[in-house]
């Protein structure tokens, strides 16, 4: 007898969640015709759209108020119903009429019908499996990851398709596996999305960078941990603003629905989407901005033209500062003011005001490539940071720079050290024919000293207590080796792009095993 929840005929069948409607309006024809039904009333037969793109313009022609945010969305779901969902794949219909929940499997592909009423007519042919599955058969993860905003959404967490498709054979959730299972503080993405769905543009739903990536369980913004982040977003029909890889990590950004259809968003304010809304799918690809640097995002000291000069001078001195800004009566850049422009002034003539001695300031986006910057702040010394509305957010100078250099080389240079320092002692103990019992079968013949072992290497090799005694360190084995596996993680870490910084915690962990390994060896 096979295991509940094992593989069966359905294994390769993608599983999607697609609604029927708001209020549950074409829940009915949807169950009693064999059919599932998209709305989108505006928009018209779409079977001739060959790309995603010529949707995307049949949707901008259709709701030319919409944000490009918006119809992007959009366009993602109706692609979806038009071409990504295949014949065979599974479908989930959760209604509201009776709170029940409906399976079924596509058999037919799209097809438009000019003589139902709007909203009834975007239709996939369905052969429904079971329609009467109470949401109490359904564990909760499974129900949070059919808690999209959105109207057509593939359902991926948790092993959704195999637990659907073991639904519909038995009627009966056999949840996740225990490689499946939630991780920690993800399942919290369920009431981001509640917190959303309540909030308007009134009020705002605004989270920094930093609680974030908590919702998901994560620090920091790796490349993988972006993709799972954009990837749940898109699927939950939010998006942000800002984008998230673009902010310095505590910044506040505000999250947004963009999935629901038109005519669904409970409050009206809500039906536009403001124009400078992208949906996640097409945010840029993360990579270093000048306003992810803290300093970026900080603000400025400032002055006004007409100010007298010995207050400029003033500020300067008392907080160090080598030149301040001078900002209009909006708050926006109007110059700046350096201990080099009053010298420069000072010699021609007797300046009393900021604007005797005002320069032109040396501005950049705040979304601006960093790197295209790096040459200019080294040869002026600075630049001051604004944002869309020009307004100053901070000033990054050279000094900054070579700050962030050293954060960013700092935990690489630590991580070099503890494989140094394992690499002298382990070359010193072991020979060649014992390491190669450490490494994958793959680097056996090419394994020569270790030199060629990894941190996971090291950890196997030095996890069976008979190898650590040979390296005689009076250091606890069992503290050791959970130290040695934190480094190896930081490190797998460091080798994906990431814009943000260690936190103290993992950096005074680098700093603490360095220190033992100095200690036991103090060898330079």
């Amino acid at each position: 007898m096979r295991p509940a929840g094992e593989a069966n005929e359905h294994d390769f069948a993608a599983a999607w969640l697609v609604r029927g409607g708001r209020d549950g309006e074409r829940e009915e024809s949807a169950l009693r015709e064999g059919i599932l039904i998209a709305g989108w009333d505006e928009v018209d037969d779409i079977s001739h759209c060959a790309t995603k793109e010529q949707l995307r313009e049949k949707l901008r022609e259709s709701y030319p108020e919409q944000s490009k945010g918006t119809v992007s969305n959009w366009t993602g779901q109706l692609w979806r119903i038009l071409s990504e969902i295949e014949i065979g794949d599974l479908v989930v219909l959760p209604m509201k009429t009776s709170s029940k929940v409906a399976i079924g499997k596509i058999y037919g592909s799209y097809y438009y019908d000019a003589e139902r009423e709007p909203g009834f007519r975007h239709l996939r042919a369905v052969k429904w499996i079971r329609t009467e599955i109470s949401r109490t058969a359904i564990q909760q993860d499974l129900l949070d990851s059919m808690g999209s905003l959105m109207t057509v959404c593939r359902l991926q967490r948790y092993g959704a398709a195999r637990r659907i498709a073991y639904i519909a054979d038995h009627g009966i959730d056999p949840g996740p596996t225990q490689e499946e299972m939630p991780q920690q503080g993800v399942r919290t993405l369920r009431e981001l999305v509640e917190k959303v769905d309540k909030s308007d543009q009134k009020e705002p739903f605004l989270l920094t960078v930093r609680e974030l990536l908590k919702v998901w369980g994560f620090a920091r913004r790796s490349s993988l941990n972006v993709d799972q982040i954009e990837s749940d977003l898109i699927e939950s029909g939010l998006t942000t603003r800002p984008p998230f890889t673009e902010e310095w990590i505590d910044n506040e950004i505000e999250i947004l629905p963009v999935g629901q259809e038109p005519g669904e968003a409970e409050n009206e304010t809500r039906d536009q989407v403001p124009q400078d809304v992208r949906d996640a799918s097409d945010f840029p690809a993360i990579t270093w901005r000048i306003g992810m640097l803290e300093p970026a995002n900080k603000g400025v000291a400032a002055v006004y033209p007409k100010d007298s000069l010995s207050m400029a001078m003033t500020a300067m001195i008392a907080d160090n500062y080598s030149q301040v800004a001078v900002i209009d009566d909006k708050g926006k850049l109007h110059g700046a003011v350096s201990w080099e422009s009053i010298g420069k002034a000072k010699i021609s003539r007797s300046a009393t005001l900021v604007e005797q001695v005002m320069e032109n300031a040396r501005e950049v986006a705040h979304n601006e490539d960093l790197l295209s910057q790096v040459d200019e702040i080294y040869r002026s010394g600075y630049v001051f940071v604004c944002d869309s509305d020009k307004k100053i957010t901070g000033i990054v100078t050279a000094a900054d720079l070579t700050s962030q250099f050293r954060n960013l080389a700092q935990p690489f240079l630590l991580v070099e050290e503890v494989e140094r320092r394992l690499r002298r002692r382990v070359d010193e103990v072991f020979s060649s024919d014992t390491l190669k019992e450490f490494v994958p079968k793959h680097l056996k013949n090419k394994m020569t000293s270790a030199a060629d072992m990894t941190l996971g290497n090291y950890e196997r090799l030095l996890a069976v207590f008979e190898n650590w005694e040979y390296l005689d360190w009076p250091l606890d084995h069992e503290l050791f080796m959970d130290r040695l596996r934190r480094v190896r993680l930081i490190r797998n870490d460091l080798m994906h792009f990431n814009p943000d910084p260690l936190n103290p915690e993992e950096l005074n962990h680098l700093e603490s095993i360095v220190r033992m390994l100095r200690a036991v060896d103090p060898r330079g």
